[in-house]
């Protein structure tokens, strides 16, 4: 499997700093060991990550310490994506690193690493025809096997292609074979995220608030338990406001920029504090030029009465309009395929706020 996988592009020649400059310090490092349940010690792993570090050029060349076992390997590949993660930046050392211990632990036997390289050889344009039947072969033998990764990997890249009922299927198999550790909270935010957004004949909203609660009953508070706490602050919206709130602020403290638009209407419509909306409104403009929070600090300063606030952001609503104008006339044809949508979105709001805001929109020209 490990001549199929696509985790050993490196560079010849690449000339790489010390491992110690790359890996954290002892002290937390060791505190990641036993926050992830190791096996191993320090003293015993440093050897592991420096064999393997040393020889990512080579390979063939890693010898692992005789007390090495596959677990351990995926444990530590584990304690690097949460030293990335708490570093917010993607260090090409480290990620090259994690994937030569998956490979490692492949080799060794473990299924989850097999797994993860099998459909990381199925989903590449790149591998050759010989490699993805036998990514395939591994595939069907795991599932065989009702090895729970299996169910969730396939449901990953089933959703990617839009076959989203498909991925609803896999993810409901992983959970029939497990239903209570941190991955099992990734698959219900998916499951949750699926049931709100793609079920059909239409959103089962009771089905997603059940697994978007039960996704942070079980997850941490990583990228995929920030966006079921943005999610439920949705579902809460009308019901139970202030369990909202609970929920998007969550969500907001951890720099999801979605959160600030739905915090701010939230105060500013239902608890009728737009002070407080304006601080969340100003956050999404400054994080992201959100157009939806830019509407939202207008709204803000005509109810506080501050309209001369609320002046100087129309004239930059205004402006955004002009410039939307232009594009939509020509059907937004010279904006990049990746930037359509979200020009279109915006120019839909706009167009919706210079409508339905006509009478304030006079009285500010008066000014």
């Amino acid at each position: 499997m490990s001549s199929a996988s696509l985790a050993r592009g490196f560079l010849r020649g690449y000339s790489r700093p010390p491992i110690q400059s790359v890996l954290p310090k002892q002290k937390t490092l060791s505190r990641l060991l036993f926050d992830h349940d190791s096996r191993l010690a320090y003293k015993k792993v440093m050897p592991i990550f420096t064999n393997i570090y040393e020889n990512l050029e080579t390979p063939t060349n890693i010898r692992l310490p005789h007390y090495t076992k596959h677990d351990d390997l995926m444990t530590l590949r584990a304690v690097l994506r949460d030293i990335r993660a708490l570093s917010n930046a993607v260090n090409k050392n480290l990620v090259d690193l994690e994937n030569e211990l998956i490979e490692q632990a492949a080799e060794l036997g473990n299924n989850d690493a097999i797994a993860m390289l099998a459909f990381e050889a199925i989903g590449s344009s790149e591998t050759l025809p010989e490699d993805y039947a036998y990514a395939n072969k591994l595939i069907k033998e795991l599932q065989d096997a009702k090895h729970p990764l299996v169910f969730k990997l396939a449901g990953d890249l089933a959703f990617a292609k839009n076959y989203h009922e498909q991925a609803a299927q896999y993810w409901n198999q992983f959970l029939e074979l497990e239903d209570d550790s941190l991955v099992a909270s990734h698959v219900y935010t998916s499951l949750g995220l699926f049931y709100f957004n793609f079920a059909k004949p239409e959103p089962n909203l009771a089905k997603a608030r059940e697994c978007l609660e039960k996704a942070i009953k079980f997850g941490e508070l990583d990228t995929s338990i920030i966006k079921a706490h943005y999610y439920l602050g949705q579902l809460y919206s009308m019901t139970d406001p202030k369990r909202s709130r609970y929920h998007l602020e969550i969500s907001a403290s951890k720099g999801l920029q979605e959160s600030f638009a739905s915090l701010g209407f939230l105060e500013l419509n239902v608890f009728d504090n737009p002070l407080k909306a304006i601080e969340w409104f100003k956050l999404g403009v400054e994080g992201n030029n959100d157009i939806t929070c830019l509407i939202g600090q207008f709204d803000s300063h005509v109810k506080t009465e501050n309209l001369l606030k609320a002046k100087s952001i129309l004239a930059n609503l205004a402006d955004l309009k002009k410039k939307l104008d232009a594009l939509a006339r020509q059907q937004f044809r010279n904006v990049p395929e990746a930037f359509k949508g979200h020009a279109e979105t915006n120019y839909a709001l706009l167009v919706t706020f210079f409508d339905s805001r006509k009478g304030i929109i006079h009285k500010l020209s008066q000014l």
